[in-house]
């Protein structure tokens, strides 16, 4: 679990840990690794938790990238596998026992759906991702085939790849998806639960940040990188780059109707 100096993580981080330690399989070992400086109230509050026996936390004297803060965490593993959590999201109560089965069938990268909610609690969408191993191959040659958060895989599967590449120089902010395309590319074998496993934490104002120049050049990256490792065509390459550059050049708020309408599931926002 990366965590780094934000205000709305101070108001989340309980609830995150709680969703942890309040699981039908309890992990073995919780590992939060601070990126960088955080206030002295974010301070206390990760002091607490670690004197509960269950916790280790991993201090970043300087912010050093979620990529980066993930393999100094990775590197403090002793278990068989790595179930991935977010400072700010809430983990379903029986998240893990659903992933830990689906990694006791054989398959070594499991995740699932997501709920995003607001800081009311609010349901905004339902984010899915495909289920069976051979269409999350075809969808991870368009768009990240996981969500990140709800994530689980093999330690070792990861540390024969060399972890999650560098996130700046190779893949942008996309070093989750190319780490995905890595352990496919080895020959990983994957799936997704339709399940609910994970409320993240978001807003409105989340999808319509999505764009601008810093995301046109990460796509950027992560499209080099497919052509070059997972052998994508260079032109749906091509092709996929100037979609992308079009979406993330639009208006925000128009950014953010497609994003809730067309690439994400609506439910009622009572549940």
């Amino acid at each position: 679990m990366p965590v780094y100096d934000r205000d709305d993580l101070v108001l989340a981080f309980d609830s995150a840990i709680n969703s942890c330690l309040q699981n039908t399989v309890l992990p073995d070992e919780i590992i939060i690794v601070v990126d960088g400086p955080v206030r002295s109230e974010f301070v206390s509050k990760i002091k607490s938790f670690e004197i509960k026996g269950l916790i280790t936390v991993v201090w970043l004297s300087k912010n050093m990238g979620i990529s980066a803060a993930l393999n100094q965490g990775l590197r403090h593993v002793k278990s068989r596998y790595v179930f991935r959590a977010d400072g700010d999201d809430v983990n379903r109560p029986n998240r893990f026992e659903i992933q830990l089965n689906m990694l006791n069938q054989g398959f070594g990268l499991v995740g699932g759906a997501i709920c995003e909610r607001d800081q009311g609690g609010r349901t905004l969408a339902i984010k899915r991702v495909p289920l069976q191993h051979d269409l999350i191959l075809r969808y991870g040659l368009r768009r990240c085939p996981f969500n990140h958060m709800s994530v689980a895989f093999e330690l070792k599967s990861v540390q024969d790849v060399g972890g999650y590449p560098d996130s700046i120089s190779k893949v942008g902010s996309c070093e989750d998806w190319a780490l995905w395309m890595m352990l496919l590319k080895v020959g990983v074998r994957a799936r997704n639960t339709d399940e609910i496993l994970v409320d993240a934490l978001t807003d409105i104002n989340m999808y319509r940040r999505r764009g601008g120049v810093l995301m046109i050049k990460s796509y950027l990256k992560m499209q080099r990188f497919l052509v070059t490792n997972s052998r994508k065509n260079i032109l749906m390459a091509c092709f996929d780059m100037a979609a992308a550059i079009t979406f993330f050049s639009i208006p925000s708020k128009v950014r953010g109707v497609i994003y809730t309408t067309f690439l994400r599931d609506k439910i009622d926002s009572r549940r």
